[in-house]
């Protein structure tokens, strides 16, 4: 069975959503092959999946074009866009010829619109998973009857079938849609990987987009504190440990050991904070559409507390640290896991 896959690059969340499926498959059907379709560096998709695959290292889709981790830029992403969709139907073209010559029994995507009028052409089903869409996004910037959203919402109303798991925009436009569970990274089971310096931990993390700046050295201050940094410079305060991800090593793994999470609000890291029950302080991030919903889910249902853009470039993140830790509301139970539930139906689908 030969199973092709579309990932989009835009940061590390939709990857995060969909590896857990991917190795779900591969268990239940070890005569699964696959061909990975993502612009992300190959290390960090190996590092998530637990088989041999082919990977097509190319974008399948623009996303949005970030200044930092927690601030898009509108006017690139469009004009990123619309650049993109002019050569659509030449990259499906292209799509096409590379689903045929893979000997494609089904596609996935995650969230590319170049999958589903592919898989359509090759008569196999194409199915979605995800919690946003590129037409969901850009409708929020774009007016009612713009071409690109019109080519988008072609491509999207292709798709069979879209999983959504909790988080998830509102996504009118697919014909299909079935509600799963929680998909989420579990973390390795190993010890503690750092050395505890201080009573309290805490995890500094944004994901696949440039982290935004802060006042490192501001964080000496807090002293009760030890802070894990990706890739900290050296002249950090002693109360910041450095740290580097890789195939040995998450951030999932890391967080059952950590007292809160400092991050932006996206799919991937909060489903990892949901699935090791940690709590989280993040920072807003007003521009981009997916937010008011998250903030939702961020202010009623998890325990977590907020800070300003501006309070976080200060490093004035005290009081959303003690906040979180204090939180009266607790992570929901996840009773079946989003992965399994996803990987059966997809299955289903299928005949071969």
């Amino acid at each position: 069975m030969n199973i092709a896959v579309y990932i989009s690059g835009h940061g590390f969340g939709h990857l995060a959503q969909m590896a857990p499926v991917l190795n779900q498959i591969s268990r239940m059907r070890p005569d699964s092959q696959f061909l990975i379709r993502c612009s992300l560096p190959k290390e960090e998709i190996r590092a998530r999946l637990l088989f041999d695959c082919e990977i097509e290292q190319s974008p399948v889709d623009v996303g949005v074009v970030q200044k930092t981790a927690i601030e898009e830029d509108r006017e690139a992403s469009v004009a990123g866009l619309r650049a993109w969709l002019d050569s659509m139907d030449e990259q499906l073209g292209g799509e096409y010829e590379l689903l045929q010559a893979f000997e494609a029994d089904l596609v996935i995507s995650d969230i590319s619109p170049l999958a589903f009028p592919a898989a359509r052409a090759l008569g196999v089903p194409g199915i979605g998973l995800a919690t946003l869409d590129w037409f969901t996004i850009y409708s929020h910037w774009l007016s009612d009857g713009d071409p690109a959203l019109k080519q988008l919402n072609d491509a999207y109303r292709q798709c069979d079938l879209l999983l959504t798991p909790p988080m998830a925009m509102d996504m009118h436009l697919f014909p299909n849609r079935i509600q799963i569970p929680l998909i989420a990274a579990y973390p390795s089971g190993r010890s503690c990987p750092f050395e505890k310096t201080h009573s309290k931990t805490a995890l500094v993390i944004f994901g696949g987009s440039d982290q935004p700046v802060f006042d490192l050295q501001a964080l000496s201050v807090m002293d009760e504190w030890q802070f894990l940094i990706p890739y900290a410079s050296d002249n950090a305060p002693d109360n910041v440990t450095a740290i580097a991800f890789g195939s040995d090593m998450m951030a999932v793994d890391l967080m059952p050991f950590v007292d809160v999470v400092v991050c932006k609000p996206g799919y991937g890291i909060l489903s990892e904070c949901w699935r090791t029950k940690t709590p989280m302080a993040w920072v807003e991030r007003p521009d981009f559409p997916e937010y008011p919903m998250l903030k939702v889910w961020l202010e009623d249902v998890l325990p977590s507390a907020s800070m300003s853009r501006s309070e976080f470039a200060g490093s004035k993140w005290m009081h959303a640290l003690e906040a979180a830790q204090i939180q009266t509301r607790a992570f929901p139970d996840l009773k079946v896991d989003g992965a399994e539930a996803a990987a059966g139906i997809i299955l289903s689908r299928l005949v071969v």
